[in-house]
């Protein structure tokens, strides 16, 4: 790698590294009671110490090598807490929680119970963002987040000199005491909201494990390694490279891209056209290259996604090669695990006994690699789940008894399907490689029979119709032609009944006049324009003998372009009857069998030709699995020798084309042993899949680009941002101190490219890094929205996408099978209240839930019985939504004091709980007061697209529709302007 890369190598690490814990919570997590003298002086007691580390044995994960053998923990102690005050056994502070830490300091603590400060990751004391003005909704400000900022960039030179436990002493509490403008000794702190205010703190200070050293420790890990590695890492170095891509032209549909496009997962449906542009861009892919892909909400993401590793799947099974290894990623569970059910929901089409697994114990396409704290959760849902040990999952479908059995359903299933007698595994392997290739030919094949018949003009028609069309011509032509022959005849009959010696003397006026005079009264109508009474017949004749010449030379192309039409129809019907004998119905309307227009047969390959080559390659694969390929010994299993993890990921990859893991978890599962050291296996995983990539921070992500060959980013800028744990002074003070720019003012250029860990997405960097543009922003861009009706999404169209997406479900109102007619498609219901009630940092609405339960009460059984027969489920009617988490505790209390019977099927949550999800109907409860404003709503706009977005049928605002603007251009002035109208 070069010196630049390995500069921003150091810093993505220290960025890592030097993360908050936004996720303390004292009512969850362990934690020690110890008191300032020990932190001030860097020194806590042995028993205490010694349950601190006892905690942390009792916790410990997989992110961590044996805990109890530890010499060192990384911890982080809550420095100051707010005491919490009561009265008369009641709390005086209601809106403050209890135990509530407004200052944090991380830290290594040895087992002689010695504090230090982590020199190596440079992670910072920090005060929560929530207790920093300026806030949403301020309860206790203890400070100002740009006096924060200009500490930390003020003070890097110092950061940089802490050799010593006092030297890191003195510089928190002088952090402290900048910020918050009190002494670090002092036992009150005053809230800067309101001067006149204090909040007495806590005597004591308390300990925590730092659990963020355990979810980034595998990502840590890859960071340390990449520092040294001298090996080209191309696809890494494309991802952190300072510059901009330079845009190239898109990739054009045509019969070339068509035919490189081989698999399709689904057989339900073809692609739409931005996801075949996607597909065609993809295949055009080299090594090193990433594809960045905007997908808006409901516009096909995981189709795509499903279609691009089926495609991949079914080249490696057409070429014989080792199954493609395919590695989709994201940040959180619920991202990874939304991939795991798409891979297990397949739409099937009806075709024999092909759309089923030909072996035991295998149900999905996808595999998932859990941390250790949520395989328990992977069992219960029923995923497909193992780890780099080969355990789970793989050790129960590897069981000899599982073999056998697969072998014997393999055989039977394949004799099924093509009526064959085979007796081995290896046989059907043959015939399934013999016919995908056959599958393979047949459809470039059509696909060229299209192209040649696209030259030439059908005038619209299907090819039959055309061709009757053209029989039509010929035998219209041939008689124009006969009759041409019949009238020269007839011109020579009436030259021969004019007397001889007017003919010899035709030279004298008189006589000349006289055959004129015939000629004139003997010319028909279609004759004036080309034949007059002063022509010789001589001339007459020799009009006609061009006239003849024209239409024989018409009527010679007709009939080529029939005989070669007729020709192609011939192919294309033998091409057709062939298939039937392959399983392969290409039409079930007769009126659509000669439509051969390029663009409807390709569509018509993803349904029926490569779903069948996608089916065909798992059979095969399947084959070589049960036939014993790659199989890790008893002695070699659980062993990460770099020959026996290329074994073990043949081996998976034959089964499931897609492994699923975090970001978290990626780096451990691509660590090998090999000469006395461990390293990662660089540009190891042939396709990288980075999903909700507008969730996922740079500096998490990027270490995976190492070890990957080429990705495919997709994700949406205009969904909810990232959650940064860092802030964006110690961003800027972490990107100067690593060498990645010279003064603080390069910083700008960082932030343009997306390179920075603060206020950026893997989505921002992989568009700088795509070399495609369209709607004139970096990457591809997926149009066609088909969740929700087009009066609800016009909303988002609006709000966000500038016009550029598609809707494709139609209008609500124009569709017949609406479930409930009779409610507005956007609409509000008014509850009036001027004030809504804080709590913490949060706010509520007693009264709006209320009025949204009374409401879900009433209406609950009349939608129920709306959407039967519907295949929705009762969890999928209803949704809440709501900004505020304490409003969502409201809400779930109504919904079970009003309906208990119902309140487990409605989910409530806040707008971020949402990403992802969709429901027949989803109700906002603003909180907000007419008095109150609307301050978080608009805010972030990501925030309402994706509220909106949400709801497939019915999208309702209950609140006090006058908390919006007035001002159009706006997320709640929009959304006023939408609901206004449609009360409910």
């Amino acid at each position: 790698m070069s010196s630049r890369t390995k500069e921003i190598t150091k810093y993505f690490r220290s960025a890592v590294a030097a993360q908050s814990n936004m996720g303390i919570d004292f009512k969850k997590d362990d934690y020690q009671i110890i008191i300032p003298q020990e932190v001030l002086r860097g020194q806590i007691n042995l028993a205490t110490c010694e349950a601190i580390f006892a905690d942390s044995n009792k916790d410990a994960d997989d992110g961590e090598n044996e805990t109890s053998k530890k010499t060192d923990l990384h911890v982080i102690i809550c420095a100051k807490a707010i005491k919490t005050q009561y009265s008369a056994n009641a709390k005086i502070q209601d809106e403050i929680e209890e135990l509530t830490g407004v200052f944090y300091i991380p830290a290594i603590l040895s087992r002689t119970g010695k504090l230090a400060f982590n020199d190596g990751d440079k992670k910072l004391p920090w005060f929560p963002r929530e207790y920093l003005q300026p806030m949403v909704d301020p309860k206790l400000a203890i400070g100002y987040e740009d006096t924060v900022d200009t500490f930390v960039s003020d003070h890097v030179d110092q950061v940089e000199r802490i050799a010593s436990w006092s030297d890191y002493a003195a510089f928190f509490q002088e952090y402290y005491e900048a910020v918050s403008e009190s002494k670090f000794e002092q036992t009150t702190i005053r809230n800067m909201d309101k001067q006149e205010a204090q909040f007495e703190l806590e005597d004591h200070m308390y300990v925590f494990r730092d659990n963020t050293v355990m979810s980034t420790y595998h990502i840590l890990n890859l960071y340390n390694h990449l520092q040294n590695n001298d090996q080209t890492v191309a696809l890494y170095e494309n991802f952190v490279s300072m510059n901009q891509e330079t845009t190239v032209p898109l990739v054009k549909n045509d019969v070339n891209t068509m035919q490189v496009h081989s698999g399709q997962m689904g057989g339900g449906y073809p692609l739409s056209p931005s996801q075949r542009e996607v597909m065609n861009h993809f295949n055009a892919m080299k090594d090193g290259e990433i594809l960045a892909v905007n997908g808006p909400p409901g516009t096909g993401k995981t189709t795509l996604l499903q279609s691009i590793v089926a495609d991949m799947y079914v080249k490696r099974a057409i070429n014989q090669e080792k199954a493609p290894l395919i590695v989709a990623s994201s940040t959180n569970n619920q991202a990874v695990t939304n991939i795991i059910d798409s891979f297990g929901k397949i739409e099937t089409a009806g075709i024999a006994n092909l759309e089923e697994r030909w072996i035991e114990g295998v149900n999905s396409f996808a595999a998932y690699f859990p941390s250790g704290s949520k395989e328990k959760e992977a069992l219960e849902k029923g995923y497909q789940y193992t780890n780099q040990k080969g355990e789970f999952f793989v050790s129960n479908v590897d069981t000899e008894e599982n073999l056998e059995k697969s072998k014997s359903k393999l055989i039977q299933s394949c004799n099924a399907y093509f009526e064959t007698d085979y007796q081995d595994v290896i046989a059907c392997q043959n015939k399934l490689h013999e016919e995908l290739l056959y599958v393979e030919k047949s459809k470039n094949t059509l696909l060229s029979l299209v192209q040649e018949l696209n030259g030439y003009d059908l005038n619209g028609q299907s090819l039959e119709a055309h061709i009757d069309t053209l029989d039509g011509q010929i035998a219209d032509k041939e008689a124009m032609i006969s009759r041409l022959r019949q009238r020269v005849h007839e011109w020579e009959v009436c030259y021969q009944r004019i007397p001889l010696f007017y003919r010899l003397l035709r030279f004298i006026g008189s006589f000349s006049r006289r055959i004129q005079t015939e000629f004139r009264l003997f010319i028909n109508e279609e004759e004036q324009g080309f034949i007059n009474e002063y022509m010789s017949l001589t001339e007459i004749k020799d009009k006609y003998s061009h006239r003849y010449t024209e239409q024989n030379a018409a009527l010679s192309q007709l009939k080529k372009k029939r005989d070669a039409l007729q020709e192609i129809k011939k192919r294309y019907d033998d091409l057709v009857d062939e298939w039937k004998q392959h399983h392969i119905i290409l039409h079930k309307e007769d009126d659509e069998k000669y439509k051969l227009d390029l663009d409807f047969i390709n569509d018509l390959l993803d349904k029926k030709i490569r779903y069948v080559e996608f089916w065909l390659a798992v059979h095969y694969f399947e084959c070589r699995w049960a036939n014993g390929e790659d199989t890790v010994s008893e002695k070699q299993k659980g062993r990460n020798f770099k020959n026996v993890l290329d074994m073990f990921y043949n081996r998976l990859s034959m089964l499931t084309p897609c492994l699923v893991m975090t970001f978290f978890m990626l780096p451990k599962q691509f660590l090998a042993f090999g000469d006395q050291k461990k390293f990662f296996l660089y540009n190891y995983i042939d396709l990288l899949i980075v999903d909700e990539a507008g969730q996922v921070s740079p500096e998490i992500a990027a270490g995976a680009f190492s070890l990957a060959k080429k990705a495919i980013v997709v994700g949406d800028m205009y969904q909810i941002e990232p959650v940064w744990s860092v802030n964006r002074a110690l961003d800027k003070a972490l990107a100067l101190s690593n060498g990645v720019i010279e003064s603080l003012d390069d910083f700008a250029q960082m932030e343009q490219n997306g390179l920075n860990s603060s206020r950026s997405s893997v989505m921002k960097v992989a568009a700088k890094s795509c070399k495609y543009e369209k709607f004139g922003s970096k990457g591809l861009f997926l149009s066609e929205h088909r969740r929700c009706y087009d009066e609800i999404i016009e909303y988002c169209n609006v709000l966000i996408y500038g016009g550029n997406l598609q809707p494709l479900r139609g209008p609500g109102k124009q569709d017949k099978k609406l479930a409930i007619k009779q409610w507005p498609h956007m609409g509000c219901k008014q509850i009036q209240s001027e004030h809504s009630t804080k709590k913490g940092s949060s706010r509520l609405n007693r009264l709006e839930a209320e009025q949204i339960a009374a409401w879900v009460k009433s209406n609950f059984t009349f939608i129920e019985a709306a959407y039967q027969g519907k295949e929705e489920k009762k969890e999928n009617l209803i949704g809440i939504i709501t900004p505020f988490k304490a409003q969502v505790s409201c809400i779930k209390a109504e919904l079970k004091k009003q309906i208990p019977q119902y309140a487990s099927l409605i989910s409530v949550g806040t707008i971020h709980t949402f990403q992802g999800a969709d429901r027949r109907i989803v109700i906002l409860s603003t909180v907000y007061g007419n008095q109150d404003g609307c301050f978080f709503i608009d805010a972030n706009e990501s925030l309402m697209n994706v509220a909106v977005s949400r709801a497939k049928d019915h999208f309702f605002v209950f609140g006090d529709i006058n908390c919006l603007k007035d001002d159009r251009d706006s997320a709640s002035g929009l959304l006023k302007r939408r609901v206004g109208a449609g009360g409910i």
